[in-house]
């Protein structure tokens, strides 16, 4: 929930960033766009001005009239300038002081700017007239400078403006994403809650967009539940059904092939031993597939001291146990399925230890997975490691499965498989074995 709206709310800064700039630089530009065109008719009056100013003299010549000027041309480096060309006379500004005008050679106002005095930057017009019967060519020129620098100045403070606009805009609609999507926080909540056993269903007073979903999820959970209350009912009728043909073909075997036919006998009974072992797994992985249920999740805090109490009570064996367990809230497992593993586990354990067990228990988060881990480790003869792979490999009970050894791992390897989990053995450094459970969150 916080990564989408983090991603929305980077986005739409973005794109009201991108769409404030592209407008306010347009503006700008419009702005400057208008102010070039005003002084480009300021110009054409002063050039007007200027022409004005030329006078006929006592001879009919003309002559320039400086009083006529405006005062700006008489103040040096004033930013405002001309050049008179008139035949083979020239009148300058006396604002141009020793500097030179770059004429153009085109007549109107030139689209490009055109470097000054003093790194002043010019907009230049050129005007061709005709008086008293004489061509005459006039130039004045503007400081376009000051211009420049308003424009370059507005527009980094429009920017930064609509920069810090853009931020409290971030803030307040990162503040109203929080706020409109806490009832989805609390669906995903509710949800986790829902797979880990700790509700039957979600609670529906929710706001009017997200009724019609959580609706549909108790549905989908109800149905769910259904379904797998019937799969576990036909599998334990078929079980049960099978059983009863099968104790009877056994008894048969029994009492008519021992003594008539020994190696026919050997092999029925090998078979019907299979299928009573087939049976009990089905039915076994039938129960785990149901997963954990809302009253009856694995509470390793309160259901651990309990099991050890009473495992210490069955073998009345003067061994120190050592716990080492964090303080953990119920976990997504079947409360029956967890103990019936740590039973066997740990009442192995408890037979083969010469003085001392060490139970270990916690949660191993990861990136995005999350395991229940469980480590029994006994100080008792041990396996050897050879035997390790035969003894998870074969389905047989933990004591045939070691000869001497008393380990029977059949119930705890296919429970442990059910939940996908892992089941290791190793040494442990007392030179025992060393009982590595883990078993993954559902996803």
């Amino acid at each position: 929930m916080n990564s989408m709206g983090r991603r929305l709310g980077i986005s739409l800064f973005v794109s009201l960033l991108l769409a404030g700039g592209l407008i306010s630089q347009g503006a700008l530009w419009w702005l400057e766009r208008d102010q070039r065109q005003t002084l480009s008719l300021q110009l054409r009056d002063d050039a007007a001005g200027v022409l004005a100013a030329l006078v006929a003299g006592s001879q009919g010549r003309l002559s320039l009239d400086t009083s006529r000027l405006h005062p700006a041309y008489r103040r040096p480096l004033s930013g405002r300038y001309f050049v008179v060309l008139l035949g083979d006379q020239r009148w300058r500004s006396r604002s141009l002081w020793d500097q030179q005008l770059t004429l153009p050679s085109a007549p109107g106002v030139q689209p490009t700017l055109q470097a000054g005095p003093s790194d002043q930057q010019l907009l230049r017009f050129r005007g061709e007239y005709e008086k008293d019967g004489q061509p005459v060519s006039v130039v004045v020129a503007q400081d376009y400078t000051p211009i420049l620098t308003t424009y370059n100045q507005t527009r980094t403070v429009v920017l930064l403006v609509w920069v810090g606009v853009l931020l409290l805009l971030a803030g307040v609609q990162q503040w109203l994403l929080h706020r409109g999507l806490a009832p989805l926080r609390l669906a995903r909540k509710e949800i986790e809650q829902l797979r880990g056993g700790k509700r039957h269903e979600l609670n529906e007073a929710v706001v009017q967009e997200l009724h019609p979903l959580v609706v549909e999820i108790n549905r989908l959970q109800r149905h769910t539940e259904q379904q797998l209350q019937r799969s576990r009912h036909a599998l334990g009728d078929l079980g049960h059904a099978l059983k009863t043909p099968l104790a009877i073909l056994k008894n048969r075997c029994t009492e008519e092939l021992q003594a008539s036919d020994p190696p026919l006998y050997a092999m029925l009974c090998e078979q019907l031993a299979q299928m009573e072992d087939n049976i009990r797994r089905a039915l076994g992985r039938a129960r785990v597939a149901a997963g954990v249920t809302a009253s009856n999740p694995f509470r390793p805090t309160a259901d651990i001291p309990l099991l050890l109490k009473t495992l210490e009570q069955a073998h009345q064996r003067d061994l120190l146990v050592q716990v080492k367990m964090a303080k953990l809230s119920a976990q997504p497992f079947d409360r029956d399925d967890m103990l019936e593993v740590l039973g066997n586990v740990l009442d192995n354990a408890f037979k083969w230890a010469d003085s001392r067990i060490a139970l270990t228990v916690e949660v191993e988060t990861g990136g995005d997975h999350r395991q229940f881990i469980v480590c029994v480790d006994d100080d008792g003869p041990g396996i050897e490691a050879a035997r390790y792979e035969q003894v998870l490999q074969r389905g047989q009970r933990l004591d045939e499965r070691a000869a001497g050894h008393g380990l029977g791992l059949s119930i705890v390897s296919d429970t442990v498989a059910a939940y996908e989990g892992t089941l290791v053995l190793k040494p442990n450094p007392w030179g025992g074995l060393r009982v590595l459970l883990s078993f993954p969150f559902p996803a």
